[in-house]
């Protein structure tokens, strides 16, 4: 499973070296060296392997989008944007040109785990976002966290 965050740099030619910790999870816990690249946002690439990407592309491709042109642009956005990257002996993915271009984002990025899922954002963008989540009200969290099952 992917868990944590690394500040990384983009290489000129738009390479990302992946942690170690995140190679050996996707080894170890998905037994594979391929990730599924897409676009979530501005502020976002989306990296599954390969077989968690194979899952959420079925759930994708049964989302009832009909009438829903919200849904559709954003199934739309996910699978005409995903692109399967394969590691390099050095660890390293390229991350093609065409998500590069329609990302808020240039060199400073962070790399977060989450479970199973690895999301690439923008420094900033990731930084701004860990601001907010640290202003947010203590009593307005509290009643938030109240009203459902999570047990911390």
């Amino acid at each position: 499973m992917f868990r944590g965050s690394h500040e990384l740099t983009l290489d000129n030619k738009g390479r990302l070296a992946i942690p170690a910790k995140f190679r050996d999870a996707l080894s170890r816990d998905f037994d594979t060296q391929r990730i599924v690249a897409t676009l979530d946002s501005r502020d976002r690439l989306l990296f599954y392997p390969e077989g968690e990407w194979e899952k959420v592309e079925q759930q994708l491709l049964s989302l009832n989008v009909k009438g829903k042109p919200n849904l559709q642009l954003y199934q739309n956005l996910l699978l005409h944007n995903a692109e399967t990257l394969e590691l390099d002996s050095a660890g390293r993915v390229l991350l093609p040109q065409n998500l590069r271009r329609l990302v808020n984002f240039d060199k400073d990025v962070m790399l977060v785990g989450r479970v199973n899922r690895l999301e690439l954002w923008g420094l900033e963008q990731k930084m701004a976002e860990t601001e907010k989540a640290l202003s947010i009200d203590p009593d307005e969290l509290d009643f938030d966290l109240s009203q459902t099952d999570l047990q911390l």
